[in-house]
């Protein structure tokens, strides 16, 4: 792009090329959305619309591309969260979750019996504070649940990893943004004992709503299949535990499927999106561009951050109002959230300030390099507006 010109002439000529703008978007091109269609009629011609071949073959998908042993698909992320936490009996123990996280990390916990205990986010890497993790850290504490946020994963992986084997944690990683990331020659998923992905709409695939547990852990995945399906155990169809139904269907397998076989092409499209962004915010006064330097992301979001909460509220409205850009921050804090209030604690100042200042712009696979271009020049804008 250009250098800074007058604002009234940037924002003039900003407006003369004003465009309807998604916040994000799933993509199916044509051929993809064939495949799905010819999918469906088989699925819809053969009467099996569960426990079906395209389940077993988004099964497949997973345990290859991730190099694990065992993978489970059910019906959404949080349903993974819940088994894998249910799996562990946590009555009575606590889990370390994230304070920078969804809603569903802390529920699932609940959910299963434990006691969710929030850690601080380092702003340097969106994950965990290493030093409140250990502070959190207590002799009833049984797992720790990994988020790796916006898509990126922590530079500090490492340590995370050390932290949770050198006290026999259980490690869960919640990859629903982070399909397809790498940092050090390794994968999202490849680091815990379990790692739960999503497949919801807004998601690096999708398949409508619908998750999956990628596992090497026998017998996590074993109850994983029983718990999914009324706990009815795998051969036998005896009811042998208190289970649910936790299925992922054929037709959104089958879409996850088709999904799966374009995400190299779908993970491009976004790294292009974004070093495009990247060199565009690259340098402007009051814009700090969190994600680089985090090895390669799948950019779930596309994430900058603000010297303050105001001027990210400014910036988001001024895109809004003058442009019709969507824009948001990440989450609120966990303990931001009206019915986790109970959770709140003077130690997670850094994740409600740092998840408050971020901003979120526009990411999907079908956006063009002007689309780029066009709203990194309506921020630029802004920027000279709201400063």
């Amino acid at each position: 792009m250009s250098d800074v010109v007058p604002k009234n002439e940037l924002t003039d000529r900003l407006l003369r090329t004003k465009r309807p703008v998604q916040f994000t978007k799933p993509f199916f091109p044509p051929h993809v959305a064939e495949e799905v269609a010819r999918d469906v009629r088989t699925i819809l011609e053969s009467g099996q619309l569960i426990n079906g071949p395209f389940c077993a073959e988004l099964e497949r998908q997973l345990t290859a591309y991730h190099q694990r042993e065992r993978a489970a698909a059910v019906s959404s992320c949080t349903t993974a969260l819940q088994i894998c936490l249910q799996f562990l009996d946590l009555r009575g123990g606590e889990i370390l979750v994230p304070a920078a996280a969804f809603t569903t990390d802390v529920s699932a916990v609940k959910w299963a019996g434990g006691t969710p205990v929030l850690v601080d986010m380092d702003p340097a890497t969106f994950s965990f504070d290493l030093a409140d993790l250990r502070r959190k850290l207590t002799k009833r504490t049984r797992a720790l649940i990994w988020v790796h946020l916006a898509g990126m994963i922590s530079t500090a992986w490492s340590d995370i990893v050390a932290f949770a084997r050198e006290h026999n944690l259980f490690l869960i990683e919640d990859c629903a943004h982070a399909l397809g990331a790498t940092i050090s020659g390794s994968r999202a998923g490849s680091f815990g004992d379990a790692a739960c992905f999503s497949f919801y709409p807004t998601k690096i695939i999708t398949s409508g709503t619908g998750g999956a547990i990628v596992t090497d852990n026998e017998k996590l995945d074993r109850y994983a299949r029983e718990i999914r399906y009324f706990g009815r155990e795998n051969g036998t169809g005896r009811v042998v535990r208190e289970g649910n139904d936790w299925l992922l269907d054929e037709v959104r397998a089958a879409i996850a499927c088709a999904q799966f076989r374009q995400l190299d092409d779908l993970l491009q499209r976004r790294h292009a999106v974004a070093a495009r962004y990247d060199e565009a915010l690259h340098g402007l006064n009051h814009i700090e561009l969190v994600m680089r330097g985090k090895g390669d992301p799948s950019y779930y979001h596309y994430t900058v951050l603000l010297p303050s909460i105001a001027m990210r509220e400014q910036l988001s409205a001024y895109l809004s109002k003058n442009f019709g850009i969507p824009s948001r921050p990440i989450y609120p804090a966990i303990q931001e959230e009206i019915v986790f209030h109970d959770l709140a604690d003077a130690s997670l100042k850094s994740a409600a300030s740092g998840l408050a200042r971020s901003l979120c712009l526009p990411i999907h696979p079908a956006m063009s390099h002007d689309d780029v271009d066009w709203i990194a020049g309506c921020v630029r804008a802004g920027l000279a507006s709201v400063s």
